[in-house]
């Protein structure tokens, strides 16, 4: 008797197979992500923050205003949720994005990707499409619940008069704070990749958010300045338009975003080439 061999199954040449295969890295990646548990804890403790801070800022600003310790007449509650992803919910998202390339190093599973994805910059392309949409819809979620939460605090009658909830501002805030943590979340990724260390990236990419505007402004001068606007942190105020922030902020939305995009890039491209470099 003669044996059945299988059919073979032709796979599509040029462009569409590089799709086809980055697809299917990336559905691999979002298999990975999804199906260990500290993802959600994670994902619950940057929604938990932000339900917890941007009310309690909301409160604060109101208070202030009211015994004209600031000169408000309105409190945006967008902008509440905007103070609270800069100050927590973005470290949140970067502990929650870092483990994805660093674990693969410490625990040399990286071994294992390499062999089911070899083309190594597919691999780290596949985990920065899911850290970047998981990041963005997370920043959407949470960025909607603080909202809402910040309004419904200040619609109480001891604070009513300061709070406004503007539907489509309000709507664009939230879509710019989901694409501020992406990027975030990509500059955490390409950090992750090059440097290998959890504690490492995690340190270095704290000290590029804070620690490098508040060393600029301390400096002092039109230099510093100049460089302090175009830092993550800063930018990163000016593109979610928010006033509730670090040292100036005269950027722009749009010329901030390019500024977050660029910081990015240089991210992820010294992880792509380190990756490509160096053993795993």
């Amino acid at each position: 008797m003669n044996a059945v061999l299988p059919a073979v199954v032709e796979r599509p040449a040029g462009p569409r197979r590089a799709w086809s295969d980055l697809a299917a890295a990336v559905s691999a990646e979002w298999v990975r992500l999804r199906s260990v548990r500290t993802t959600w804890w994670g994902a619950a403790a940057a929604l938990a923050l932000m339900c917890a801070v941007a009310p309690s800022v909301a409160v604060a600003t109101v208070s202030n205003a009211q015994n004209g310790s600031v000169p408000l007449t309105e409190v945006p509650a967008a902008e509440m949720a905007a103070y609270a992803t800069l100050w927590v919910v973005q470290f949140a998202v970067i502990g929650l994005v870092l483990p994805m390339i660093t674990t693969e190093y410490s625990s040399r599973s990286l071994h294992a990707s390499l062999q089911a994805v070899p083309v190594r910059w597919r691999l780290l392309a596949a985990k920065t499409v899911v850290a970047a949409g998981f990041a963005f819809v997370l920043g959407v979620v949470a960025a909607a619940a603080g909202t809402a939460l910040s309004f419904a605090v200040m619609a109480h009658p001891y604070l009513e008069g300061y709070g406004t909830l503007e539907a489509g501002a309000a709507a664009a805030s939230v879509l710019r704070q989901g694409a501020y943590l992406a990027l975030i979340a990509v500059t955490a990724l390409g950090a992750g990749a090059a440097l290998r260390s959890v504690a490492g990236a995690l340190t270095t990419v704290f000290l590029l958010v804070v620690g490098l505007p508040v060393m600029l402004l301390m400096i002092g001068g039109e230099v510093s300045v100049f460089l302090t606007e175009r830092t993550l942190f800063v930018a990163g105020a000016a593109f979610m338009d928010t006033d509730l922030a670090l040292g100036p902020v005269d950027l722009g939305p749009g010329p901030a975003g390019v500024v977050l995009l660029c910081w990015s890039a240089v991210a992820l491209a010294a992880g792509a080439v380190l990756l490509a470099r160096r053993d795993a």
